[in-house]
């Protein structure tokens, strides 16, 4: 049996206790009773609602629609109340468990803290992952991949299969004194291929180098696939790959680093994809890193589906990427102008040609990590930074975007800032109040004293104020304010309702919701904005949104996480990374929230605004997947910040009538989204977000899944973990 509390919250004499609880097995069912102080049993009032991603974790079954819990417990004064689980088999009880509470959130953490390990707690999974936990998990991380990686029997079965499209691939890799062991390492990986059709391609850099030459000649021996061209100079990392590319036969070439290995199905994996993808230009899989004896496995980068805006910030697709070989033709191969980031140089340039760009999420490149390379500290390579971001800034000068980067403030990653060239387009922005007038005039005051761009209009949209001083308020904020308009929406609270009338007030280019209970903390927050959605490809830009205590409330949205959606890496400082840098780095998202997000007015038309059969929740996330199924993309701006004060003028979600309806948006979006599924082969995967990555800390305590390939590995993992 597992039980998670989210809340126990004292108000209008009761206890409001929310939650879920899950027995098991699918078919059982949670019941709950409560006892007084005294031990005497307390009538309660339970409601139960769907909570598909607890429904899908524990019995693959999101359709499972008893998990989630909303109980009412008389309380009149302050006294510790007990509340009972059971597990129900019919009228069996199979198990039950009890759990002292008394109203304070934070004492009934204290007072279960021997019942958390049966939690399987979603708030705190997305995004809290930093590197020094990733290092606190190798060993875990190790076992897992052991688990994880193709076993005999798969690599026989791969040699076996016969592809309808069979390309041939180049292996690029120039040398310059390779220590035996590593290139040896490198070689045996490519030659242990099961898919065969390869050639490798060596560029030997340091013909004085005898060990070197010896180990080539060795090799080319051993099997007519490998290639080798001595050069009698040094060209450079870009020259020496130039002259690899010119050696090369096949349909895709592929980079390889001289003291690196690959998986042996690496390049069936990459067949594969391509068949059930043939307009495939770019390929790349997740990578991790090994140690310089070649025994030990750690650090994974566990990558999103291609982020054309991510990697504007960082070449996070780096290792082992395959490209079409006539683009790579067609691009002019490498630059030695940007020697120290001629990789990324030479993505930036293939991207730009590219009709389709995928992604492989399983670890296939194993990247070594020593005392003097990249692997292990940019720092080794600081040259490489500027050249990073004068690869970038080629790239805009090609799209014709007027952005300029610059190093970050983490090695290896960059910040681009747009320039509004055009005259400023007038952004309208709407904004839904019912009184709290305090929280409004602090939105107000930010946005026209410290925002830097003018032109812009506000729409205040009322909604139900029973205060007469927020009536008054509004004709004042009207005559201080200029572009300040107040409409009145007489229906009840729907967020969706709300904006959409407002909408038919505006008359700007670009619309941006915003509520009332947020402040501005960046000055240039619209140009940062109007930047990216002013592109002809973005739909919707959002912001980073904090609590006032400079911690992170909204860094983009997760879709599959916290029952169907939640806010990434919520609670890490602002200033934090988060897992490879994602919380500091601009870049595509699933959705962002309405809490503060600009749009198109063209795209707002196009989708028919907010659907308004979501009130309150799940207004944004749903209106997001409507601009992305339209081929939008939804940018998460890092740059772009507020505070955000959390729904004060609404209260929180927690009462019965309140619990229901969030059940019943719940169900509509899954309904709607399909993020949830039945089919487990058919599970919903945010493509921005690795599937190999945990959605739930708390019920599986590492950063990694465990693989679903088949129980039998599954087991294997649990066993190496203990």
């Amino acid at each position: 049996m597992r039980l998670c509390i989210d809340s126990a919250v004292v108000r209008d004499g009761n206890m409001n206790i929310i939650g879920w609880g899950a027995g098991s097995d699918v078919s059982h069912r949670m019941a709950y009773k409560a006892y007084g102080p005294d031990g005497t049993e307390i009538p309660i009032r339970v409601w139960w609602n769907c909570r598909p991603d607890i429904g899908y974790a524990l019995f693959r079954d999101p359709g499972k629609d008893d998990l989630g819990m909303y109980i009412q417990v008389p309380y009149e004064k302050p006294v510790t109340i007990t509340l009972e689980a059971l597990e129900m088999d019919g009228e069996t009880v199979v198990e039950s468990q009890k759990y002292p509470l008394n109203g304070n959130i934070l004492k009934l953490r204290k007072t279960a803290k021997k019942a958390k390990e049966k939690y399987l707690d979603v708030r705190h999974a997305v995004g809290r992952v930093v590197n020094k936990v990733i290092k606190r998990n190798d060993h875990k991380y190790a076992a897992w991949f052991q688990a994880y990686r193709a076993n005999a029997l798969e690599l026989a079965e791969q040699r076996k299969a016969v592809f309808d499209y069979m390309p041939k691939f180049s292996i690029l890799v120039p040398v310059f004194n390779t220590p035996d062991a590593y290139l040896d390492d490198m070689i045996g990986s490519v030659l242990k291929q099961s898919y065969s059709n390869l050639e490798l391609c060596i560029v030997n850099a340091n013909v004085l180098n005898g060990g070197v030459m010896k180990r080539l000649n060795y090799w080319q021996s051993v099997d007519p696939r490998v290639k080798v061209r001595n050069l009698n100079d040094n060209l450079g990392i870009a020259g020496n790959t130039n002259a690899a590319l010119e050696m090369a036969e096949g349909d895709f070439i592929a980079m390889l680093d001289h003291d690196d290995m690959i998986e042996p199905d690496a390049l069936y994996c990459y067949v594969k994809y391509m068949n059930e993808h043939p307009d495939t230009d770019m390929l790349y899989s997740d990578e991790d890193k090994i140690t310089n004896r070649s025994d030990y496995f750690f650090f994974p980068h566990f990558k999103s589906d291609f982020n054309i805006d991510m990697l504007r910030c960082n070449n996070y697709m780096c290792h082992f990427l395959a490209v079409r070989k006539s683009i790579a033709d067609e691009v002019g191969g490498w630059r030695s102008d940007f020697d120290g980031a001629q990789d990324f140089d030479f993505i930036l340039r293939c991207v730009e040609k590219t009709k389709h760009v995928g992604h492989i999420a399983r670890i296939l490149y194993h990247w070594r990590s020593y005392g003097q390379s990249t692997a292990q500290s940019h720092g080794n390579k600081s040259y490489a930074m500027d050249a990073g971001a004068r690869a970038i800034n080629a790239h805009y000068e090609r799209i014709g975007y007027y952005a300029t980067a610059v190093p970050g403030q983490v090695g290896g990653w960059y910040v681009s800032e747009y320039e509004l060239v055009d005259e400023a387009p007038l952004v309208s922005v709407l904004i839904p109040n019912k009184d709290h007038t305090d929280d409004l005039e602090v939105a107000l005051n930010s946005l026209y004293n410290k925002c830097t761009y003018k032109n812009f209009e506000v729409i205040v949209i009322e909604n139900n104020s029973t205060e007469e001083e927020t009536f008054a308020y509004y004709k004042e904020a009207e005559k201080k304010y200029p572009n300040l308009k107040v409409v009145y929406y007489k229906g009840g609270f729907n967020f969706s309702a709300i904006n959409n009338f407002g909408f038919t007030y505006t008359k700007g280019e670009y619309i941006m919701l915003l509520n009332n209970d947020v402040e501005v903390i960046t000055p240039n927050l619209f140009e940062s904005m109007l930047g990216y959605v002013m592109r002809p490809e973005v739909g919707i830009v959002g912001v980073k949104l904090l609590y006032n205590d400079d911690t992170i409330q909204h860094a983009g949205v997760l879709l599959g996480a916290g029952g169907l959606a939640c806010h990434m890496f919520k609670g890490l400082p602002d200033n934090a990374p988060g897992y490879f840098c994602r919380a500091i780095t601009t870049q595509d998202v699933s959705a962002v929230t309405a809490a503060c997000f600009m749009v198109k007015r063209s795209v707002y038309e196009e989708v028919d605004g907010l659907d308004e059969t979501f009130e309150v929740a799940f207004n944004d996330v749903d209106f997001c997947l409507k601009v992305r199924e339209k081929g939008y993309l939804i940018v998460y701006d890092a740059e772009a910040k507020l505070y955000h004060y959390e729904s004060k003028s609404r209260g929180e979600e927690n009462t019965p009538e309140k619990f229901v309806r969030f059940s019943k948006e719940s169900r509509n979006l899954n309904d709607k989204w399909a993020i949830n599924r039945y089919d487990m082969a058919e599970a919903y995967t945010d493509p921005y977000y690795n599937p190999n990555l945990s959605y739930m800390d708390y019920f599986n305590p590492d950063y990694i899944s465990i693989p679903a390939r088949n129980e039998q590995v599954a087991a294997m993992y649990r066993k190496a973990a203990e």
